[in-house]
């Protein structure tokens, strides 16, 4: 969608509008073109924008890509209804959530944007390292630390291991997982490692799970076979 003239005032006086129009954008660029292959530019020259109205709201695609994933959280509500639900202890909604974002389909929309395999984009890299230490581990921690006070979870060090245990999932299998095969046997270690933890929160339904999302999502991005 093009903003036709006007355009430092739409950017000031409207910019929640801006940034959508930029997402929206940007999201139908990475589906059709791929993210390796979209670049600022395109963009901008999509929106019909400026290059520098684009930059004040995004210093990169990398930007853009994490206020994308932000997006799909938000709307999800951070898996609120899962987390109230008064039925379910702190393994369980643990459980329930993993289940949850590995069958979701506007979660396999959204990580198909994202190439978790490309070895050749560090700010990529560090975008998703950073964003697995500041909001995913976070998140694990408090339903960890739930499932220790009503007695599902016995685990010492809450923070350690949610931290340790979504940088296993999202970078040393998410994007170093050669193949299928090597794609299950890491699922396999990274099941041993939870459980020897004190955290037995892979079980035969999500590892199911996790296999359907591997075939549906990653199978296809570059690297993979």
């Amino acid at each position: 969608m093009y903003v036709k003239g006007g355009e430092r005032m739409a950017r000031n006086k409207y910019p929640e509008e801006t940034v959508q129009k930029i997402l929206d954008v940007s999201r139908t660029l990475f589906r059709e073109k791929g993210y390796d292959h979209t670049t600022i530019q395109d963009i901008v020259n999509a929106l019909g924008m400026s290059k520098g109205a684009v930059y004040h709201h995004f210093k990169s695609k990398e930007e853009i890509m994490d206020r994308l994933t932000d997006v799909y959280y938000d709307e999800a509500e951070w898996f609120m209804d899962i987390r109230l639900d008064p039925s379910l202890n702190g393994l369980e909604k643990l459980k329930e959530i993993l289940r949850f974002l590995f069958t979701d389909k506007k979660k396999f929309e959204l990580d198909k944007l994202m190439p978790y395999s490309n070895k050749d984009n560090p700010r990529l890299r560090t975008l998703i390292l950073d964003s697995t230490i500041r909001d995913s581990a976070p998140f694990i921690a408090e339903l960890i630390e739930e499932g220790i006070r009503d007695g599902s979870i016995h685990v010492t060090r809450p923070k350690e291991l949610s931290e340790t245990m979504m940088i296993l999932m999202n970078v040393w299998i998410g994007m170093f997982a050669e193949n299928r095969e090597d794609f299950l046997i890491k699922i396999d270690y990274f099941q041993e490692f939870c459980e020897k933890m004190g955290l037995p929160v892979i079980d035969e339904r999500i590892k199911e799970a996790i296999t359907g999302y591997y075939d549906e999502v990653m199978k296809e991005q570059p690297g993979r076979a």
